[in-house]
């Protein structure tokens, strides 16, 4: 998903520069909008599985995305609000990609772009999409959770831990 995002990123589309502005107000970026960006991304994939990273976040979300693929798991990351506080309030981002990178990260591993904080990374945001969040897509995760389509994943620990054990259990 992050693929395709730079992709539109790159090209200057229309759709980016609606989320452009939406982000840039500190406002959460529509579920409609997160639908375009991910038929997209459905669209233009070639191989057997794909990883849709930020989605499923509500019920509309997640009845979107069953009427096209109705087998998939979702990767839920176990994290407490202070821990994503922290991290969120630290990470950095590369402006010319979009990608972020984790509290402590100064430049871009790949490119050497210098990184930057986004404008929406202050606390008054974060509490409001952690609030988002608590209403939204926790009780759709759950009712996931339900019908067997969740796979947790302890997110409080460090990131290449994070990464191996989702590989895991992912299978990857």
């Amino acid at each position: 998903m992050w693929q395709e995002l730079r992709n539109i990123v790159s090209s200057w589309s229309e759709l980016w520069n609606k989320i452009k502005t939406i982000i840039e107000s500190w406002a959460l970026v529509s579920s409609e909008i997160v639908w375009e960006l991910m038929k997209e991304a459905i669209s233009n994939q070639t191989n057997d599985k794909l990883i849709l990273d930020w989605f499923v976040r509500n019920e509309w979300n997640k009845e979107s995305l069953e009427a096209i693929i109705p087998d998939y798991k979702v990767v839920f990351f176990e994290l407490s609000k202070e821990k994503a506080i922290e991290r969120l309030l630290g990470r950095m981002y590369n402006p010319n990609t979009w990608e972020t990178f984790p509290t402590g990260t100064l430049t871009d591993p790949e490119t050497g772009d210098e990184l930057i904080k986004r404008k929406d990374d202050n606390e008054d945001s974060i509490l409001k999409r952690i609030e988002e969040y608590m209403n939204n897509t926790l009780p759709t995760a759950e009712k996931q959770e339900k019908e067997w389509k969740v796979i947790r994943i302890n997110a409080d620990q460090a990131i290449e831990s994070v990464a191996s054990e989702m590989v895991d259990k992912l299978g990857l």
